[in-house]
């Protein structure tokens, strides 16, 4: 879907929902701001000079409508709009144009920076905060100790709040907004606060929000929160609404153009040596008559989009031809990195993880994912058969390599990574010199709705350092035929039993 299309979101519901059944209606809301050059121009135009300034839409044309008790969500890049909206909705901010109405006797925004005095010890500033946020001195008392408990900073409760690290400040941020008695309740991406342990005693309270019945508008990067959390999504891009439905429609599609926006970035970081953009795209459009670039691609990047791929692998052994059907290799927009004989390592600037390094002794030509018929394809089905397809030249001969394959979610979570040493696997004896290609097949790929990115590594006989490795190069998406939450599909099965009167006095315990 393309993000600068905006089709009518939820207006109509808006305009003709029940005021009884609706938390929150929005109706044309939009917000700008006034930006000026210089505080010259700002001085000249107060004084009845020209305008000096120009508006900035943070906001235009957004309508939507939420039913009381559902969790609502909102995905975005950056500079969307996203925390702008939470503002506007819970009172912070004034809108441009457009109604908002909020139907709660106490919407609260969680907002972490509660304005701690940084003399005041964690115990005056709980104190000072609640007061700020209108509970008297009989509520405050009652709900102190469950904000301690749940920030964990007895120990450090009536130390100076400048003397904590900012995690600390976060949690405690957190504690005082997540126990107010908000009946609306809104969160822009309050899940980054602490470390995961942390984190998910945020998520089971959010969820306890949910669970009480309370309407809740949350703002986040995490996909997976917001896939287990949410029931709506509306997806904001450049202050517009592109889309707006049932959670996995909206998150489905907005990551669809979020995995080829990074793609194009990725191509212009590699520029014409190594683009697994170009790769991933040829695999798409190979069979339309070739890759294209998006309208605003420019320099190296839009080239190594359009970068030629060779289908065919020409090599003299004929049972290799004759196992290698479609093979992509390395796009040749770069002839020089061709002939290369070692492997740079190269890195990204989004992630602190090299995506190619190695040794250099073998180059990896192409890694393809495979269905049950031998058709090559990047989505697959939770349940469907799945080969991924390695070719590799080795530029100098090696021995017994050790060949791996890891999978990762595609927030950097490792999910399982076999290799032929731990799995005890020696395809073939002795030196390996020349084209060759392995495989690991997955009869059932038990992964569940997401994005999936794919590691593949030669190491050496040793399994001390690598030959080659493509760190989580290679992306898959797989959508699950059920609404299940998680990594994995483990199979299972349910049952019953009923006891009879008496029955229970035999059981253990």
């Amino acid at each position: 879907m393309d993000p600068s299309a905006a089709p009518d979101p939820q207006a109509a519901s808006a305009r003709h929902a029940s005021d009884g059944d609706m938390a929150i209606v929005v109706e044309g809301l939009g917000k700008s701001f006034e930006i000026y050059q210089s505080d010259r121009g700002r001085i000249w135009e107060f004084f009845g000079n020209r305008q000096h300034h120009i508006d900035f839409w943070a906001l235009r044309d957004v309508s939507f409508s939420i039913p009381r008790g559902q969790a609502f969500g909102i995905v975005g890049s950056n500079g969307a709009g996203k925390s702008t909206l939470l503002r506007l909705l819970s009172g912070v901010s004034r809108p441009t144009e457009g109604q908002v109405h909020v139907r709660a006797q106490q919407p609260g925004l969680l907002d972490l920076d509660m304005g701690f005095h940084p003399e005041f010890s964690g115990r005056e500033n709980i104190r000072l905060s609640c007061s700020i946020m209108g509970l008297n001195e009989d509520r405050i008392e009652g709900i102190y100790r469950e904000i301690v408990e749940f920030a964990e900073l007895e120990e450090f409760i009536d130390f100076p709040v400048r003397t904590y690290s900012t995690g600390m400040q976060l949690r405690l941020g957190f504690a005082i907004a997540a126990h107010m008695d908000y009946d609306v309740i809104f969160i822009d991406e309050v899940l980054a606060v602490g470390d995961q342990y942390f984190q998910r005693k945020c998520i089971r309270k959010i969820e306890e929000f949910v669970s009480e019945g309370r309407t809740l508008v949350m703002v986040s990067h995490d996909l997976h929160a917001i896939r287990g959390i949410c029931s709506q999504v509306m997806w904001l891009h450049a202050g517009r609404v592109v889309h707006s439905g049932p959670t996995a429609d909206v998150v489905n599609a907005y990551v669809d153009v979020a995995r080829d926006r990074e793609g194009r970035i990725r191509a212009r970081i590699f520029g014409g040596a190594e683009s697994a953009h170009a790769r991933a795209m040829g695999r798409r459009a190979a069979d339309e008559g070739g890759v294209g670039a998006e309208d605003g691609d420019n320099g190296v990047g839009e080239e190594t989009l359009r970068a030629p791929l060779k289908w065919f692998c020409t090599t003299q052994d004929p049972d290799l031809r004759a196992t290698l059907q479609r093979v992509i290799q390395v796009p040749n927009a770069n002839e020089e990195w061709a002939d290369r004989e070692t492997i740079a390592d190269y890195e990204t600037t989004h992630s602190e993880r090299p995506i190619i390094t190695g040794t250099g002794e073998v180059r990896i030509l192409s890694v393809r994912t495979l269905d049950g018929n031998g058709q090559e394809k990047d989505g697959f089905t939770s349940g469907e058969a799945i080969t991924i397809a390695t070719t590799f030249k080795t530029l100098s001969p090696v021995e017994q390599p050790i060949l791996g394959v890891a999978l990762f979610r595609n927030d950097d979570v490792y999910i399982f990574g076999p290799n032929t040493r731990f799995d005890r696997v020696q395809p073939m004896e002795g030196t390996y010199d020349g084209i060759y290609t392995f495989f690991i097949h997955y009869p059932k790929l038990p992964l569940l709705t997401g994005t999936y990115r794919i590691s593949v590594a030669l190491y050496d006989k040793a399994h001390v350092k690598p030959h080659v490795w493509h760190n989580q190069l290679y992306e898959i998406r797989v959508t699950a035929p059920v609404e299940h939450h998680g990594i994995i599909d483990l199979p299972h099965h349910w049952g019953l039993l009923r006891h009879i009167s008496g029955d229970h006095e035999d059981l253990p315990g």
